[in-house]
């Protein structure tokens, strides 16, 4: 006669909880040999061991319990075939899904060292690429709740909160500029970067740039524009576009107000 064992002495050998190898036998992959009639213990053969075996790597593969009975049911290598291809396309998805989950980890790891390294109040002329972003036209004021124009931008392209963390901006536009009406923004954008699984609504152009970063928020902004208005005037510049304000570093990564910088972009020939 074959040794039997115990529920909990099969749990120690294979590192499974009782309860896991419990709901085994309730749906049908894991039936013990031998179920006592009157104390209703479990009682396992070296028999289940195999079975136990293919589950475990199964479930190492993250096979789902239902496709995992479909296949002892069926006991043939087609459905076995077929199943760990199933299986092969779902992890080559969660592959990409967590290389794109890395980038924008290393994308902000690199936003945030770079703003914490910047020469705050200099003005950079740079030639940028073309960034593809989603925007909203929407007028909106610094007395305003800036959570009303981002949860309209969030239903308005069905986003997720979980992308907008540093590339969230407001647009200025170059008539504001002009008249210095540095609180009156035209529009909230989401910049898009590689992984996110939406398309852009429009585009920052590339071109050339004024860039300048500064120490505070939005609210801190007009003293910037002054300069950067200033800046052109002395180096025959022209404004060619609106403005774009993103806030690097805010209260959404720090309680310290000393360290919050913001980015303003702004197009120029």
């Amino acid at each position: 006669m074959d040794q039997l064992f115990t529920i909990g002495q099969l749990s120690k050998i294979y590192d499974i909880k009782i309860p896991t190898l419990r709901y085994y036998d309730e749906v049908g992959i894991l039936k013990p040999a031998k179920v006592d009639s009157k104390t209703h213990y479990r009682y396992y053969s070296t028999a289940e061991f195999e079975r136990l075996n293919v589950i475990k790597y199964l479930r190492a593969l993250d096979v789902p319990i239902s496709d995992i009975k479909n296949f002892f049911d069926a006991r043939d290598i087609s459905t076995l075939e077929d199943m760990l291809k199933r299986q092969q396309t779902q992890v080559n998805q969660q592959i990409k899904t967590l290389q794109a989950i890395n980038g924008r980890i290393s994308s902000r790891l690199k936003q945030v060292n770079d703003a914490e390294n910047s020469i705050l109040g200099k003005i950079e002329y740079l030639n940028l690429p073309e960034t593809p972003i989603v925007y909203l036209r929407r007028d909106y004021n610094l007395n305003e709740d800036i959570e009303l124009p981002l949860t309209a931008l969030r239903r308005e392209y069905g986003l997720n909160e979980a992308i907008f963390l540093g590339k969230i901006a407001l647009s200025l536009s170059k008539q504001n500029i002009l008249d210095e009406k540095f609180d009156e923004y035209s529009g909230i954008l989401l910049m898009l970067e590689n992984g996110d699984q939406r398309r852009n609504s429009s585009t920052l152009q590339k071109g050339s740039y004024l860039r300048v970063r500064f120490h505070g928020t939005h609210q801190d902004a007009s003293d910037t524009y002054l300069q950067l208005k200033q800046y052109c005037d002395d180096n025959l510049l022209t404004i060619v576009g609106d403005a774009i304000e993103i806030t690097l570093i805010d209260y959404g990564i720090t309680n310290d107000f000393d360290k919050y910088v913001t980015e303003i972009r702004l197009p120029v020939r």
